[in-house]
């Protein structure tokens, strides 16, 4: 291969590229991963264009753009370049999709029914009624309403404090990766303690606190409102994990 072939393959290659950026800044591979809050396995897997071994989904690729991002690259064109060398491991995110229940056949077909009815039945007991009680009330001009008593009224008019604004709710969305024990606490209350399967999701609304145990960290990823969350841990080590109103932020993976 000639040099001139060898420095394009070098720029196709967005292993090679992210490798040769992070040693022109100086930076090791734990550097790296201790910045990013990834472990050093799934970075030295990025550099060896091993992306099969990590998280699978969104997680992949949000580690894909961190790493980027923390050695001076484009997020977005390594992402690109790691999708076209290996398109099945990089796979689109599907959007959520959240599904009505359908009403059963029985219930629709009353309701159908009914609302095709009721319309008629309602014109006929209007028009059958005596005139003078289709409007018993006096014309709206002629109506008085009671006068408030001051003294329940503050200064301004206003009868009612303003109500303060709902919070955003934060949902702390469980995805299992593989087979794993998973405990959850949620504000001292155990929501679930099981045998978890791949594939499964489980979303939780973050209250005070949310606590995950279980036998292995790497088997349980995660999102908070819809952003990744980082890596817990490595395989087979122990999950024991704290994710609080007032923190969780720390636990996203930065873009």
């Amino acid at each position: 291969m000639s040099v001139e072939a060898a420095a394009d393959q070098r720029l196709l290659d967005p292993a090679a590229r992210l490798r040769e950026a992070r040693e022109q800044k100086g930076l090791s591979i734990r550097q790296v991963a201790e910045a990013t809050k990834l472990s050093v396995r799934a970075v030295e897997l990025i550099e060896k264009n091993s992306l099969s071994g990590l998280p699978a989904g969104i997680y992949r690729r949000s580690i894909v753009r961190a790493v980027a991002r923390e050695v001076g690259l484009n997020p977005e064109q390594i992402l690109a370049a790691f999708t076209a060398l290996h398109p099945d491991d990089l796979q689109a995110p599907d959007r959520a999709i959240t599904a009505e229940p359908k009403a059963a056949p029985s219930f629709s077909k009353a309701l159908a029914f009914v609302s095709a009815v009721l319309p008629v039945v309602a014109g006929i007991v209007y028009f059958s009624m005596p005139a003078k009680t289709i409007d018993s009330k006096p014309p709206i001009a002629e109506r008085r309403l009671a006068p408030a008593a001051s003294e329940v009224i503050p200064v301004g008019g206003f009868s009612e404090m303003p109500l303060a604004p709902k919070p955003v709710p934060v949902v702390v969305t469980l995805t299992i990766s593989s087979r794993c024990q998973l405990r959850v606490i949620a504000d001292g209350n155990e929501i679930l303690g099981r045998t978890m399967e791949q594939g499964e999701t489980l979303p939780i609304e973050l209250g005070e606190e949310l606590i995950l145990l279980g036998d292995n960290a790497s088997a349980v990823q995660f999102s908070i409102n819809g952003q990744a969350g980082r890596l817990l841990g490595k395989p087979g080590d122990v999950l024991s994990t704290r994710i609080g109103r007032d923190d969780y932020q720390d636990f996203l993976v930065r873009y």
